[in-house]
């Protein structure tokens, strides 16, 4: 008898890891591709997309099924490998779940396999749009067909497609800020063959024109070849901190599979911070981080405005004293960066505005000096936290880029909860400082946008793809929170004139809109042109066939 039980009992043993072991198997079958497992979504976001994979074939159905606290809310089968709930289930979802957690289920029927996540709502909301740019890569396509970029307004809370701000403007842009409140917006728009260090400021309204009005050029300021990276609009708009005597890494790779996903080496080797005061006028370099032994960029502002954050290393150095070079041209010294053979790795320091007088760098325990490269900082709200990017060497576009979070005074640094497998960066807090939006190519090499909840202990939630801002083999990147309401929208117009449009116009043989083009860029400020600009305007001159505009060539020279 005692035999007896004993092979009932090693049969029912059997039978059960027999049974589980299937059903490890099946399931190990089915992943789960998006959402994440205990997502918090936004209170506001529109249903998103479940989506996942199949190992095997299988043409049958799926079972969908969502459940709160025992309560079914929806069993319904599907054939595709994804599922996107109506906008009235999502709805009824959000009142029935009060942020209670939300099961979901996924099996096939009259199978093991299955595969379960939960998800939640926020109570709190992003309350404010972000303004990001969408463009083609890789980037040598794009910089032959500026005008496919595009800036973008999305308000995650909306169910369509984002606002197109600016569209096809024939000029790249780059870095922009805003003011806390939301009243100012800083632009850097520059192209090839024309002044790097442009830079526009200009009010807030339903329609923003870029135009001579509002122009800046750093450029013209320091009366030398510069870009101006990285410039960032004090919280209260009065100042502008900006990257003055730079000189960058910059590579382009060929058009090529390998090179898709990462086409691009930038980032600079030497440069200053500088402050310009709106009021003054004035341009100044910030003592303290304006080191020549020192390359100082990527700055930004506390939220008082009372100090400056920014990444720094080691130099490199000037060959024959070319203090005046804006781009490494040496191409072995390129190529031993493309190798990785020499490596930069920034450090994030904190120092004093203190009106424009600076003091002293101090870096900041755990985003300095760990043997790795920290960039991007950003603050929040609250100024309690720091968030920033870390890799092995350079800044931007790093396939290992990952988000840190460390408290501003410095402290432990630990990855964020919300780090996708491929390159996590440009991120941004909301004003409410709830949120975190980012860019990473988790899902895709053509990056995506995402948000993710950080609550008060600095945790992150897994990150939630604002779906919507995907445009087919388009990426998306510098996004910024803009503090005004979040289904607020306005334009943006382009409509400064440099002596590339005029040559594009002459290239398209439309001469008419090149003339045109060219009494428009007359009207604007030319207190300071370098001399290869002057040559190359002396040619258009030519080409247009106007020769007594050549008369005041040699003025323009004499300056």
């Amino acid at each position: 008898m005692k035999k007896t039980w004993g092979y009932i009992l090693t049969a029912c043993l059997l039978s059960a890891f027999v049974y589980f072991f299937a059903t490890n198997m099946a399931s190990r079958r089915v992943v789960i591709e998006y959402p994440f497992d205990n997502t918090i979504f936004p209170p506001e976001f529109p249903a998103p997309t479940f989506f996942w994979k199949h190992k095997g074939p299988y043409t049958g159905e799926w079972r969908v099924k969502l459940t709160i606290d025992n309560l079914t809310i929806t069993d319904t089968l599907i054939r595709e490998e994804k599922w996107r709930p109506n906008a009235k289930l999502w709805e009824q979802l959000k009142i029935v779940a009060k942020n209670e957690p939300i099961l979901f289920e996924l099996s096939k029927p009259k199978s093991l396999a299955r595969r379960k996540l939960t998800f939640t709502f926020s109570k709190d909301s992003v309350g404010a749009p972000i303004l990001f740019r969408q463009l083609p890569i890789p980037f040598v396509l794009a910089e032959k067909i500026l005008d496919s970029m595009n800036y973008m307004l999305v308000d995650v809370g909306h169910d369509g497609p984002p606002h197109v701000a600016m569209r096809s403007f024939p000029v790249c842009g780059n870095c922009h800020s805003f003011t806390a409140g939301g009243e100012l917006i800083g632009l850097d728009l520059d192209a090839g063959l024309r002044d790097k260090g442009g830079y526009f400021i200009a009010p807030i309204t339903d329609t923003i024109v870029f135009d001579k009005h509002n122009y800046h050029s750093w450029t013209k300021i320091e009366k030398r070849r510069t870009f101006g990276m990285f410039s960032k609009l004090s919280p209260d708009g009065r100042y502008i901190v900006t990257t003055v005597k730079d000189r960058v890494i910059s590579k382009n790779f060929p058009f090529e599979p390998q090179h898709l996903a990462f086409s691009q080496l930038f980032f600079p080797v030497n440069g200053r911070l500088a402050v310009y005061d709106r009021q003054t006028k004035i341009l100044k370099e910030l003592p303290g981080a304006n080191l020549p032994d020192y390359v100082q960029s990527n700055a930004t502002w506390t939220p008082d405005g009372k100090h400056i954050v920014f990444c720094r290393a080691k130099a490199l150095p000037y060959e024959h004293n070319d203090t005046l070079q804006i781009n490494i041209t040496d191409e072995q010294l390129m190529e031993e960066f493309v190798q990785r053979k020499r490596k930069v790795k920034f450090d994030i320091c904190i120092i004093p505005f203190n009106e424009g007088k600076g003091g002293v760098a101090r870096p900041i325990k755990g985003a300095s000096n760990n043997g790795k490269s920290n960039y991007f900082p950003a603050i929040s709200p609250d100024g309690k936290w720091l968030v920033f990017c870390q890799a092995e060497s350079f800044m931007l576009l790093q396939p290992d880029s990952r988000l840190y979070i460390v408290p501003l005074e410095g402290g432990k640094a630990r990855p964020l909860e919300c780090n996708l497998k491929l390159m996590n960066s440009w991120h941004a807090w909301s004003p409410n400082g709830k949120w975190l939006t980012f860019v990473s190519k988790g899902l895709s090499i053509y990056t995506d946008l995402f948000l993710t909840y950080i609550d008060e202990k600095g945790h992150a939630s897994p990150p939630v793809l604002i779906e919507h801002a995907r445009k087919f083999r388009r990426v998306v990147n510098y996004p910024e929170f803009v503090n005004i309401p979040a289904n607020k929208k306005f334009d943006m117009v382009y409509n400064y004139v440099e002596l590339v449009h005029i040559q594009k116009a002459i290239w398209d043989n439309n001469f008419e809109k090149a003339r045109q083009l060219y009494y428009q860029w007359k009207q604007q400020d030319h207190s300071f042109m370098l001399n290869d600009d002057i040559d190359m305007l002396e040619k258009l001159l030519t080409q247009l066939n106007l020769p007594k505009e050549k008369v005041w060539i040699e003025t323009l020279r004499k300056r």
